[in-house]
């Protein structure tokens, strides 16, 4: 049988009582690794899906999308010392901090060179060297990304390009599965963390045009891992992470991997503690030489204190006057009002190799995220005394469900000498939230010396009500190369979009949305690439501060276009510079504490990012961009002209990590992390200051009774920085102080 050999990869394929849980599952990691049947430890990864060999290249390159854990220390988490060869080829080695490939959308599989767009990719060697616990840690690796509103307690509320994310619609799964993102995001159990930036709507339908956040889970390959990890904090903080991974059958056909972790929360807030943890299992079984299924299972659990955000005070005479930043460490509302949070998603996909030059795949997937909250922000102070009043908002009930379905077909053919890589695509998203009711009461408090609170005022209610959300759409793009140099991708999507909720308007929206891509190789490592594509989105809902809050607002078309190149050096660093522009419909909370569709937001902008080696020995992720962003039809002529709030006109950033040599299995770590000044509001009538913080970090990778140990000590917030973390939605979050983290790893 003789396949064709396309551009692309076709993806066919809180105390005692909880850490008893722990002692559990290292008794059952260790029944499991004596249990099953070791696979054979190979070089690189076999694929779990049966692709045509052509593509077994891209399928276990060095790309850690592979599912195989990677270090440049020298040891392979999860596994055992590497054996190294000095040969002429190791002098370049490939980079780990660098992905060869993308998994989101239309891109799914592609040559990181050949996509028409903006995507960075932060690599498992890189969320491991960081130490991330959450999808903050990850994404500040990402130009243009800032906080939002929150200062990550609870979870991370996030904006990129100035645009905010939507909880609801913006984080995915695997690529597939809509997760909602109003809880902690572990990453122990992920292999690489992507954003797509920009509209996204050819694949995903409905979403703000900031772009999509891709979290891709770890696999089983056939090195088995084995690995159990202590975390320790100076907020005294304490957990557990086990990993456990095999491939059997006779043919290694199966494969599983187990990630768990229990963690008694102490945040650097005096008083604010709670727990952490999560289970996962990521599935898979080639069938035969062309059927192939994966499932994957997350479970979250999280209970935590939510600090208080600070709102704005009125303007007078149009200038809005901050206080001074209370202290980081000091907790603003009771202690005992914990918000307790669960999530479980799950998402079975199947492939099949149709034909030599065709292949289908079906998803299908659930998550649901359910709530008992505590919201709190504190409001009417006085700056320069502090004394202000506290508004808790008590809402139980909360309950987010996204349902998820979509079917592909993806084919190889010729008309004439002009080859074709065609996909026919439907998609299907239900999403339910139903009725609760917000209980609000009030305290007095002051933001510079904040008492102890025992007793709450009830102050009112609002009741939020049903919300149903149906987003269908059937979609084609067609990646055609004119030459072997040039590839044109048109594409288009029908959209069928129907959301209703009680008292407010029923949206019914039908709309055809095109999106078209040149991409030309001036060389086989130098692309440059031309795109335009639309986004279509809800516009999300009013915040818990407006008058109308929890709102649906209607539907919104936005639309981007981008000029970019990109070059992938011989060790396979890669450098890649983008020129963009996005209009998107553009809403904010207006005079009368309305929260609406209310204009049209402009952004411009050009960013950088380089990932990879620059030494041997030193390797690099660095992003900037540069922003211009402005509201240029606005029905409120106090924002017409005006930076959208929370927009920084500069980000940038810069992680190094140095193999210390000579010193086998020692590396030093550090970073530098810029977010630029940004408007609180669109009438941009006050500006929190920018600010700078700084990482470290050491790592030692050893051998200890004959086992691979890894010891990693990291610094975040080294210097201490006191700073405002974020702006918008009429709050202003503060910063976290500086934690010292140490994580020990044990590989059997």
């Amino acid at each position: 049988m003789k396949f064709a050999a396309p551009r692309r990869r076709r993806d066919c394929a809180a105390g005692t009582k909880k850490f008893e849980l722990l002692r559990a599952f290292s008794a059952a990691t260790v029944l499991v690794s004596t249990a099953w049947p070791i696979a054979s430890n190979a070089a690189t990864d076999l694929p779990a899906d049966p692709v045509p060999p052509s593509k077994t290249a891209a399928a276990t390159s060095t790309d850690t999308g592979t599912g195989t854990d990677t270090a440049h220390d020298g040891v392979v988490s999860g596994g055992t010392l590497k054996a190294v060869t000095v040969t002429g080829s190791n002098l370049q080695r490939a980079s780990t901090y660098a992905p060869k490939t993308v998994s989101t959308g239309q891109y799914r599989g592609l040559d990181a060179l050949d996509v028409p767009a903006t995507v960075n990719v932060v690599t498992r060697d890189v969320l491991t060297a960081q130490a991330a616990t959450g999808i903050y840690d990850a994404l500040r690796n990402v130009a243009g990304v800032v906080r939002q509103q929150l200062s990550g307690i609870a979870y991370d509320q996030l904006s990129i390009r100035g645009i905010a994310l939507d909880n609801r619609t913006s984080y995915y799964l695997n690529g597939v599965l809509p997760i909602d993102n109003n809880i902690w995001m572990p990453m122990e159990d992920k292999d690489r963390v992507e954003v797509l930036k920009g509209a996204s709507a050819l694949y995903y339908g409905f979403a703000v045009p900031a772009g999509i956040v891709n979290m891709v889970t770890k696999r089983a390959g056939n090195t088995p891992v084995t690995s159990a990890s202590l975390l320790v904090d100076s907020n005294g903080s304490v957990g557990a992470h086990a990993d456990v991974a095999r491939r059997f059958g006779t043919d290694n056909q199966f494969g599983i991997r187990v990630n768990a972790m229990d963690e008694h929360l102490e945040t650097p807030i005096t008083g604010d503690r709670g727990y952490r943890k999560f289970e996962s299992v990521a599935l898979d079984w080639r069938a035969n030489d062309r059927l192939s299924f994966k499932y994957d299972l997350e479970h979250i659990d999280e209970r935590v204190v939510e600090q208080a955000g600070i709102t704005p005070l009125a303007a007078v005479n149009g200038v809005i006057a901050l206080p001074r930043l209370p202290d980081a460490s000091t907790l603003l509302v009771p202690n005992d009002k914990k918000t307790n949070a669960t999530a479980t998603s799950q998402l079975l996909r199947a492939d099949y190799l149709i034909s030599e030059n065709w292949s289908a795949n079906v998803s299908v997937g659930q998550s649901i995220t359910q709530r008992d909250r505590w919201l709190w922000i504190l409001q009417k102070y006085n700056v320069n005394t502090g004394n202000g009043s506290l508004q808790g908002s008590k809402q139980n009930g909360q309950f987010y469900e996204s349902k998820v379905a979509r079917a592909e077909v993806n084919g190889l053919f010729q008309t004439g000498n002009i080859n074709h890589d065609v996909t026919f695509g439907v998609s299907e998203t239900w999403q339910f939230q139903p009725d609760f009711t917000t209980y609000y009461y009030t305290a007095t408090q002051n933001l510079y010396s904040p008492v102890s609170i025992t007793q709450l005022t009830a102050a009112g209610s609002k009741a939020f009500y049903a919300q149903h959300i149906n987003n269908r759409g059937a979609y084609v793009f067609d990646r055609i190369d004119l030459t072997s140099t040039l590839q044109f991708t048109p594409g288009l999507r029908y959209s069928d979009y129907h959301a209703t909720q009680a008292f407010t308007t029923t949206q019914d929206v039908n709309r055809t949305s095109p999106s078209a891509s040149l991409v030309y190789k001036i060389t086989p490592q130098t692309s440059v690439y031309a795109s335009y594509i639309e986004g279509l989105e809800s516009a999300g809902s009013a915040p818990a501060t407006a008058s109308n809050a929890y709102q649906v607002l209607p539907a919104a078309v936005s639309k981007q276009e981008e000029l970019g190149v990109r070059h992938r050096f011989s060790n396979d660093s890669l450098a890649s510079i983008a020129l963009f522009q996005i209009r998107q419909p553009a809403a904010s909370t207006d005079a009368n504490n309305v929260y609406a569709l209310n204009g049209t937001g402009r952004y411009r902008g050009l960013e950088f990012s380089y990932q990879g080696d620059v030494t041997r020995d030193l390797s690099i992720v660095t992003t900037g961009m540069w922003l211009n962003s402005r509201l240029v039809d606005s029905s409120d002529p106090s924002t017409l002209g005006k930076i959208p709030e929370n927009t920084p006109r500069y980000t940038g950033s810069i992680f190094l990590n140095y193999r210390v040599p000579h010193v086998a299995g020692f590396s030093l770590n550090g970073g530098a992390y810029f977010v630029g000044s940004r408007p609180i509001n669109d009438a941009n009538q006050a500006t929190i200051p920018g600010y700078t913080l700084f990482s470290a970090g050491a790592r030692y990778a050893t051998r200890m009774f004959g086992k691979a140990a890894t010891f990693q000590l990291n610094v975040e917030n080294a210097f201490n920085k006191h700073y405002w973390a974020s702006a918008g939605s009429s709050q202003l979050g503060i910063g976290l102080e500086r934690t010292v983290s140490l994580t020990s790893t044990f590989d059997f």
